[in-house]
């Protein structure tokens, strides 16, 4: 048996290396000693797929041990969701193998032996063996550090972007509270039930990273801060859908808005009043549409006095979110609607 037959067969450990040293050819040697104290983790894999060479640093990032990977399908490393793509994948690169530099923008994982899943950059690189087929050196980075310093630095600029907008919403908040406002008292009063609001509607944000609000959850949580949660008088339908963090803040005011003077005036503070929350996204028209409409309510007589909780629904969360709202006092309870541009969905 060759030499490089027996490599073939046994992989590039140092025992293997060092009883066929002296038979070795000296660039075919070079070439596996690199390959095997490389400092980063590389693979061999043959045309189908199966593993042919591994060096230490792959052990120590992966787990397996020679003997575990030899023969397996690279598929054994790639998280379970993932491997009929990467297979797919796979027969398409083997058909043209050319040379792909680390990662190429995608974001990559590879499976160790216990579960765990580790960020990885991935190049591939095709040779040819002295059997004339062609195998594909791959060398695996882990970016595991650089993944959760990108994660850091992202969340710190989403923490300042949200401080700052969180402040800027607080100031003029407070403002338009001091316009309607006849006392300190009063205005404190109304300060503190609105800042209450916005921390409800940031705590949904919270479970989300701080990512977009899924609206069921949103509209939930103010209705569960004023009403008893689980309510049966009020009835929540509508897609499955998330919005933007600046118009849901400004949209979990109005459902707070609502909400309270529901349980304090409206629908809600009779046994026999209900409430449908609805909202829709009306694609052709590029709407999206939430309506709040009471019924069974007490009869509610017409406010000579107009004051913020007005001018939230009326004017500040229809031009937060881009649209037009329009509200309405019926014989039986409030009704509000609001339609905006799909802008403040989510994508």
């Amino acid at each position: 048996m060759k030499p490089d037959q027996d490599l073939s067969n046994r992989g590039f450990g140092d025992d293997v290396a060092t009883s066929i040293l002296p038979d070795l050819e000296p660039t075919k040697l070079l070439a596996r000693t690199l390959f095997e104290h490389a400092p980063v983790a590389m693979l061999m894999v043959d045309q189908a797929g199966k593993v042919q060479h591994i060096n230490n640093a792959t052990e120590k990032l992966l787990g397996y041990s020679r003997d575990e990977l030899m023969g397996q399908l690279v598929e054994t490393l790639v998280p379970p969701n993932a491997r009929l793509h990467h297979e797919q994948l796979r027969h398409r690169y083997m058909a043209h193998p050319i040379p792909r530099s680390m990662a190429e923008g995608r974001r990559l994982a590879a499976l160790t032996k216990d579960g765990k899943e580790v960020a990885v950059d991935i190049a591939m690189n095709p040779v040819v063996l002295d059997s004339s087929e062609v195998a594909v050196i791959l060398s695996v980075i882990d970016t595991s550090d650089r993944e959760r310093a990108d994660r850091a630095e992202f969340f710190v600029k989403e923490l300042t972007h949200r401080a700052r907008n969180m402040f800027a919403i607080i100031s003029a908040i407070s403002r338009q509270i001091a316009k309607y406002s006849t006392s300190v008292a009063e205005f404190q009063v109304a300060l503190d039930s609105r800042l209450n609001a916005l921390l409800t509607s940031y705590q949904v944000f919270e479970k989300e990273n701080w990512q977009a609000a899924p609206i069921h959850d949103l509209v939930q949580s103010q209705i569960s801060f004023v009403v008893k949660q689980g309510t049966p008088q009020i009835d929540l339908s509508g897609p499955d859908i998330r919005l933007q963090p600046t118009p849901a803040e400004y949209l979990g005011l109005a459902v707070h808005e609502l909400a309270t003077n529901a349980i304090k005036h409206g629908a809600l503070s009779v046994p026999t009043g209900a409430v449908d929350v609805r909202w829709a996204v009306d694609e052709k028209a590029k709407i999206f549409e939430f309506h709040w409409r009471e019924h069974n309510g007490p009869p509610l007589p017409p406010s000579e006095r107009q004051g913020f909780g007005s001018a939230i629904l009326k004017s500040i969360v229809p031009a937060a979110c881009g649209g037009k709202a329009s509200l309405a006092v019926t014989p039986t309870g409030m009704s509000w609607k609001l339609n905006a541009p799909l802008a403040l969905l989510a994508q």
